[in-house]
C-alpha cells in the first residue's frame, strides 16, 4: 500500500539545498523522506531503501553539479524508474535540476526514458521549486503559490509579441506538452507561424524540446492559459484537441508495426493528453465513440508496461461496452440527436464521426434486429449524406443520399408505407441539393420535381412548399427568372396557409433576389420590406439582420446611399445583438464602402476597424485582407499615406499567409502566376516569353495586370529579388502572389 510521502534522493553535496526544500514542502503540508547515504561500488540498494521508494507516492531526485558522482542517487533513480513503469502515471519520477547542471547529465540518470516532468531551479529558488513540485504532483496550489508561479509565466509571456501571445491561448487545453503537429492543428497554424511560435516558446523558456517533435511546456503554462479561455472558445479548442489526439492515436497504432520505438516513445510522452482526451470523449455520453478511442489506446498502452494506466483504459472499455450492449431504436435515436447537436454547433468532423459510427452500428446489427431497423439504416445513410454535404464532400454525400433513396423506395414499395414515401420525397430533395452544389442543374431540377410530385400525392403541403422553394433556387441558377419567381411565390402562399410565417419570409426574400437580378428594383425592395416586416413580427433577429442587409445592398446598388447606410447599420446592430461577429464584420465592410462614397472617412474608418476586430477569431475563412484593403482606401482618400501603406502591408501579409496555408487563388493574376510556374517546368524560356508578350499586349489587360506581367518577365530572366513585389502600382494580391511564387521557386 502506498504511503502519503515524497521520497527525495540527493547527494551529500546537495544536502543544504534539500533541507531547505524539505522544510518548504513540509510547511505546505507534504510529508517528505530523504536519503543521502552513499554506498560502496557494486553494492545493491538496501531492502529498507527499496521499500521506502516503492511505498512513496512520488520520487524526486535532486541533481546538482556533483550528483553524477553519487552511486546511491544513480541506483535509487534507476529503481524508482522501475517502480514508475510498473505503477503507471500515478507514480511520478521528477528530476529537480539545480543551477549549473548541463541537460546532458540527465541521460546518465534516465537513459532514454522520456521524462514526464522536469523542474529547473531558476531565480525563484526553493520557493518556486516548491510550487512547481505541487503542480507536478497535481496538488492544489494555495493562492500565494499560484500567484508566485503565474507571475513567472506572465513575465515570460510578456516577451512574446501580442499576436503570438493571443495565438497560444489554446495551449491551455493540453496536459503539460504535446507533439508539434498536435499544437499546429489545435492552434490552426501554417508552417511559418508554427516555426515562429515554437522558436519563441523555446527562447522564453516556456517550452523545451523532447524527442520525436514533442514540446514539454513550463509546468504552469497550461493552467495559466486555461483560465484565459472563455467557455465558447474552450469548447471549440477542446474539440480540436480531442480530434487531433484521435488522429495521433491512429497514427501511433499504425506505427506499432512500422516503427515500434517511435510509437512507444511518443505514446509515453502523449499519455497524459491521450488519457485526458479519452475522459473528455467519455463525458459526452456516446459509448460507441469512447470505445473506438479506448480500444486503440488499449493497444498502445499494452506495449508500455504501464499496468495501472492499462487497467484504467480497460475499465473504461468495460463500462462503455455495458452502455452500448445490444442495439435498439432508442440507441439509434440518441446517436441521431447527437449528430444534430454537433451540426448545430458547427462541429462537422465529430458529427461525421458519430454519423458514420451510427451507420456502421445499424449495418452490423442488420435489418432484423428490431422492427423498423431497415428504415433506420436508410435514415442513417441520409444523415451521413447530409453531414458530408455540409462539410463540402458533395460527391460522397450524393452516394450516401442515393443509397438512402434506394432503401426508402424499396420500403415504400414493399409495405406501401406513407412514412417511407415521405422519406423518398425528402431524400430526393437532398439529392437535388447535392446536384445543385455540383452544378448539375438539370438533374437537380428533375430531382426536385420528382420530390414535389410525391409530396403532392401524399398531400404533404410542407414538403411541397420546401420543394418549390428549392426548385426556384435551381431555376434562378439556370437563368429562368420567371419560373424562379413563380416557384418562390407558390412556396410563399403555401407557407402562409400553413402559418409558417418565417418560411414565408424566406420565400419573399428569395423573390426579392430574383427581382433585383433582373433589374426590377421596386419589386425587389417591396419583397425585402415584406420579408423584414414578417421577421420583426416573429421576433427573429437573425432573419431581421439578413433582410436589412439585403435592403442595404439593394439601396447601395441603385444609388440610395443614405438609405443604404441606415439599413447596413441596423443590420450590423442586429448581428451584434446575437453575437454573430463574422456577419457583423461583413455588413460593416459593406457599410464602409458606402461611407467612402459619401466621403465620410472618419465614420468609414471606425466601421472597418470594428470589422477587422470581428474577423479576428475566424482566420482565413472571412478573407480579412479585404477589410485591410478597404482601410487603405480610406487612408488614401483622407490623405494619410503612411497609414495607407501600413494597411496595405497588413492586407498583403494576411493574404500571403492564407496562400502559404493552402488557400486557393483569389484572382486571375494568381492563376497567371500558377500557369507561369508550371510553364517554367515544362516549356522553353523563349516560348514562355512569347506568351507573356502576348498577354502584355492584350488591350483588355488593365495596367496593373501589365505591371504583373513585367514582374514575371523579370523572373523569367533570372531575377529572384523580393524587391520585385515592392512596386506600389501592383494590387496587394498581386504583390502577395509574386512573393508566394518567389518562395516556391527558391524551394
Amino acid at each position: 500500500m502506498k504511503s502519503n510521502y515524497i521520497f527525495i534522493s540527493h547527494s551529500t553535496q546537495d544536502g543544504e539545498f534539500v533541507n531547505a526544500l524539505r522544510k518548504g514542502l513540509e510547511n505546505e503540508g507534504l510529508n517528505i523522506r530523504t536519503d543521502s547515504r552513499e554506498s560502496a561500488p557494486g553494492d545493491k540498494l538496501e531492502c529498507e531503501t527499496k521499500q521506502a521508494i516503492e511505498q512513496a507516492r512520488a520520487f524526486i531526485v535532486a541533481i546538482g553539479p556533483e550528483t553524477i558522482n553519487s552511486l546511491s542517487v544513480l541506483k535509487e533513480t534507476k529503481y524508482a524508474l522501475e517502480v514508475s513503469n510498473k505503477g503507471g502515471n500515478n507514480y511520478k519520477v521528477i528530476p529537480l535540476i539545480r543551477e549549473g547542471v548541463e541537460p546532458a547529465i540527465l541521460s546518465t540518470f534516465f537513459g532514454k526514458e522520456p521524462i514526464g516532468t522536469k523542474i529547473q531551479i531558476g531565480s525563484g529558488g526553493v520557493s518556486e521549486a516548491t510550487s512547481l513540485i505541487f503542480v507536478a504532483l497535481g496538488e492544489r496550489l494555495s493562492d500565494k503559490q499560484k500567484r508566485s508561479l503565474f507571475d513567472g509565466v506572465e513575465n515570460s509571456l510578456r516577451r512574446l509579441s501580442p499576436e503570438i501571445r493571443e495565438k497560444i491561448k489554446p495551449l491551455g487545453v493540453f496536459q503539460g506538452g504535446s507533439s508539434i503537429s498536435n499544437i499546429t492543428n489545435v492552434l490552426e497554424l501554417n508552417e511559418d507561424e508554427r516555426d515562429l511560435l515554437v522558436s519563441k516558446l523555446l527562447e522564453t523558456g516556456l517550452a523545451e524540446p523532447m524527442p520525436y517533435g514533442f514540446l514539454r511546456f513550463h509546468p504552469a503554462l497550461c493552467s495559466y492559459l486555461y483560465q484565459e479561455l472563455d467557455e465558447a472558445v474552450l469548447d471549440t479548442n477542446k474539440a480540436r484537441w480531442a480530434e487531433s489526439l484521435r488522429q495521433l492515436s491512429e497514427f501511433l497504432y499504425k506505427q506499432q508495426s512500422e516503427d515500434s520505438r517511435l510509437a512507444d516513445s511518443l505514446t509515453l510522452l502523449e499519455l497524459p493528453n491521450l488519457i485526458k482526451s479519452l475522459e473528455h470523449i467519455q463525458a459526452q455520453g456516446i459509448p460507441e465513440i469512447t470505445l473506438d478511442r479506448a480500444v486503440i489506446l488499449e493497444q498502445l498502452t499494452m506495449q508500455l508496461d504501464k499496468p495501472q494506466t492499462l487497467a484504467k483504459v480497460k475499465a473504461i472499455i468495460e463500462e462503455e461496452e455495458k452502455k452500448s450492449a445490444g442495439w435498439e431504436h432508442a440507441r439509434f435515436e440518441i446517436l441521431s440527436m447527437r449528430v444534430e447537436r454537433l451540426l448545430d454547433a458547427g462541429n462537422f468532423p465529430q458529427a461525421l464521426s458519430v454519423a458514420q459510427i451510427l451507420l456502421d452500428k445499424c449495418i452490423k446489427a442488420g435489418e432484423e434486429v428490431y422492427e423498423g431497423a431497415d428504415y433506420d439504416i436508410a435514415v442513417a445513410n441520409l444523415l451521413v449524406g447530409r453531414v458530408l454535404r455540409m462539410g463540402g464532400a458533395f460527391d460522397d454525400a450524393l452516394k450516401s443520399i442515393n443509397a438512402a433513396h434506394k432503401d426508402f423506395s424499396l420500403l415504400a414499395g414493399e409495405a406501401d408505407s406513407n412514412a417511407a414515401r415521405k422519406m423518398v420525397s425528402a431524400s430526393l430533395a437532398k439529392k437535388g441539393e447535392c446536384l445543385l452544389d455540383l452544378g448539375r442543374l438539370e438533374e437537380s431540377a428533375a430531382a426536385y420535381e420528382e420530390s414535389i410530385q410525391i409530396a403532392e400525392e401524399l398531400k404533404n403541403k410542407r414538403h411541397i412548399a420546401v420543394g418549390k422553394g428549392q426548385l426556384g433556387t435551381v431555376r434562378f441558377s439556370q437563368g429562368r427568372y420567371e419560373d424562379a419567381i413563380k416557384a418562390h411565390n407558390e412556396a410563399r402562399e403555401i407557407f402562409e396557409n400553413l402559418g409558417e410565417l418565417n418560411m414565408a419570409a424566406v420565400a419573399l426574400q428569395q423573390q426579392g433576389v430574383v427581382f433585383e437580378e433582373i433589374g426590377q428594383f421596386e419589386e425587389a425592395e417591396q419583397a425585402f420590406q415584406q420579408s423584414l416586416a414578417v421577421n420583426v413580427q416573429q421576433g427573429s433577429p437573425l432573419d431581421e439582420a439578413r433582410s436589412l442587409g439585403r435592403l442595404g445592398n439593394l439601396y447601395a446598388k441603385i444609388g440610395r446611399s443614405e438609405d443604404a447606410v441606415i439599413s447596413f447599420r441596423q443590420s450590423a446592430e442586429k448581428y451584434t445583438e446575437i453575437n454573430d461577429m463574422a456577419n457583423e464584420g461583413r455588413i460593416r465592410g459593406n457599410l464602409t464602402i458606402t461611407l467612402i462614397m459619401l466621403k465620410r472617412y472618419d465614420e468609414a474608418r471606425q466601421e472597418i476597424q470594428r470589422a477587422i476586430e470581428c474577423f479576428k477569431p475566424y482566420g482565413h475563412h472571412v478573407e480579412p485582407w479585404r477589410a485591410w484593403d478597404k482601410l487603405r482606401d480610406i487612408e488614401l482618400a483622407d490623405g494619410n499615406q503612411e497609414a495607407a501603406a501600413r494597411a496595405r502591408e497588413q492586407a498583403i501579409q494576411l493574404y500571403l499567409v492564407c496562400r502559404r496555408d493552402g488557400g486557393e487563388d483569389q484572382s486571375p493574376s494568381a492563376r497567371l502566376c500558377a500557369l507561369f510556374e508550371n510553364a517554367l517546368k515544362q516549356q522553353r524560356p523563349e516560348e514562355i516569353k512569347k506568351q507573356l508578350d502576348e498577354v502584355a499586349s492584350d488591350p483588355n489587360i488593365p495596367e496593373s495586370g501589365k505591371l504583373l506581367v513585367s514582374k514575371l518577365q523579370a523572373i523569367l530572366a533570372g531575377s529572384r529579388e523580393v524587391g520585385l513585389a515592392s512596386d506600389v502600382g501592383l494590387d496587394y494580391t498581386d504583390t502577395a502572389e509574386i512573393l508566394f511564387l518567389l518562395e516556391r521557386l527558391k524551394r
